[in-house]
């Protein structure tokens, strides 16, 4: 491999290397060679043969465009998707858990996200909803054969899940995060209780009833966040708070729930897809154009976290006010 493009190819996994990881260790074990054999392949002393460049771009998800600086209409996305066989949704939260803490480990680091719902890290914070967003997850979305005739009730045991839950919260809370939401960031959700609800699914009405309770704790603690600025974890004293947190409301543009994070000085976007399943890239100019694409996005947005108080009161008043209407739709047919 030409010596330019060899420096090229250390350069850029440097750059993605975790701050806590020494690439000559790093490159040494994933080639399987001596420490010495991959300083002299870092140094450019020893060229890296085409076989070796396969197995580090395999590693580190890199493409032949990002190593050349190719010009080219392909962008290169890697992710993995929930099935039946190897990986399950117990493997999807440790995949989230895995990604923060990746993310975590880089300084400086920031998330921003285009929510199309109530990010996913919100729900797990509260046990009922985990539970819930989990059984919608695995019965509607995944289609586990073992799901289909099973009903959501909140005496059911999803413990199995509750720690990785909690790990993808507490995590999402250290990470500083600027989230773009709309009025039907919880039309969605709302949607999905009355449908198990008419459907059969959900053992009782006051399953539904407590739900929808939970749901409005969850806008109470999200106000709050969104009130001093700062992420929190449930009850958290906001005055302890230090992760800084934006929340930008958009009325004209339902958003797709892509994620742009931040990593030292590289960016990578996280694309939503199948409802559960992200794909992620690194390709710079896709990253440039999609940051781009989120200041716009922002600068024709509502700010109401720290300052509008107005705004905010309205914002989330207007998401109560639909998790009270759908309260009451339940308490009128119960007594029908």
């Amino acid at each position: 491999m030409e010596h330019s493009a060899q420096q090229l190819l250390f350069n850029h996994i440097k750059e993605v290397l975790p701050p806590h990881l020494t690439m000559v260790d790093v490159i040494a074990e994933i080639l399987n060679i001596s420490n010495d054999s991959a300083y002299r392949r870092i140094r450019g002393e020893k060229s890296i043969s085409l076989d070796e460049v396969q197995v580090l771009a395999s590693h580190f998800k890199l493409s032949m465009d990002q190593l050349l600086h190719l010009k080219s209409d392909t962008f290169v996305f890697t992710g993995r998707t929930t099935n039946n066989s190897d990986y399950k949704y117990e493997n999807w939260l440790e995949s989230v858990v895995t990604h923060m803490q990746l993310f975590l480990s880089f300084q400086p680091n920031h998330l921003f996200y285009l929510a199309k719902e109530i990010p996913f890290y919100y729900y797990f914070m509260i046990p009922e909803i985990a539970a819930f967003k989990s059984f919608f997850f695995m019965k509607s979305i995944l289609y586990y054969e073992d799901w289909k005739t099973k009903k959501f009730s909140l005496q059911d045991d999803y413990s199995k899940y509750h720690e990785l839950m909690q790990k993808c919260s507490q995590l999402y809370a250290k990470l500083p995060s600027t989230e773009v939401w709309s009025l039907e960031i919880i039309t969605s959700t709302l949607h999905q209780i009355d449908f198990y609800r008419a459907s059969g699914a959900l053992n009782s009405d006051e399953d539904v009833l407590v739900l929808l309770d939970k749901l409005n704790l969850l806008l109470d603690h999200l106000e709050l966040q969104a009130e001093y600025g700062v992420k929190l974890l449930y009850g958290q004293d906001p005055a302890t708070g230090t992760v800084p947190y934006k929340m930008f409301v958009n009325e004209i543009i339902m958003c797709d729930n892509m994620q742009l994070i931040q990593i030292g000085n590289k960016y990578l976007t996280g694309l939503n897809h199948s409802v559960i399943n992200f794909i992620t890239t690194m390709d710079e100019s896709f990253n440039a154009y999609t940051k781009k694409t989120m200041e716009n996005l922002a600068q024709k947005s509502t700010l109401i976290s720290g300052v509008n108080e107005k705004e905010r009161l309205v914002f989330f008043n207007s998401l109560r006010a639909k998790v009270k209407a759908a309260k009451q739709l339940i308490q009128v047919k119960t007594l029908s």
